[in-house]
């Protein structure tokens, strides 16, 4: 049960952090797209205001913080330090490439934001860090 709960507590805050990061990006204008701009693509939420947007971006994050928290178990024998860099930058690279809209991958690459690797590496890396420390403190086979 204690595992549970550390993941759900991670995983709010990793959410949290990465919402806050992505409107300080939007904001200085580092990425070329819009974080809420699902909403327009979606034209489910056109009527909802930008704050509620944030929160079910929030939500969205969250929910794929926590899935990703267990994912990132399967690597426990890997050194963290690799894994997150190479599942971040990878996982960056996609997540631009869908929200650029690009045709092909070489398009989205010279159109990448830095910051916004840099945050999702970070991001990444607290996760798996977090993971594979509680893992090894509490055992689930205990």
């Amino acid at each position: 049960m204690k595992e549970k709960g550390l993941s759900v507590s991670t995983s709010f805050v990793a959410a949290l952090i990465c919402t806050f990061l992505l409107k300080v990006i939007d904001l200085f204008h580092w990425i070329k797209w819009s974080p809420i701009g699902y909403a327009d693509k979606l034209q489910m939420f056109e009527s909802v205001r930008p704050l509620g947007k944030w929160v079910i971006l929030f939500i969205v994050v969250w929910f794929i913080c926590f899935v990703f928290y267990y994912i990132s178990l399967i690597f426990i024998k890997i050194p963290a330090s690799i894994t997150s860099l190479a599942l971040g930058i990878i996982f960056a690279i996609i997540m631009e490439w869908i929200f650029l809209d690009k045709d092909t991958l070489a398009k989205t690459i010279k159109h990448l934001s830095i910051p916004f690797i840099c945050i999702v590496v970070m991001l990444v890396r607290f996760m798996m860090e977090s993971a594979i420390f509680h893992a090894q403190d509490n055992p689930l086979s205990k």
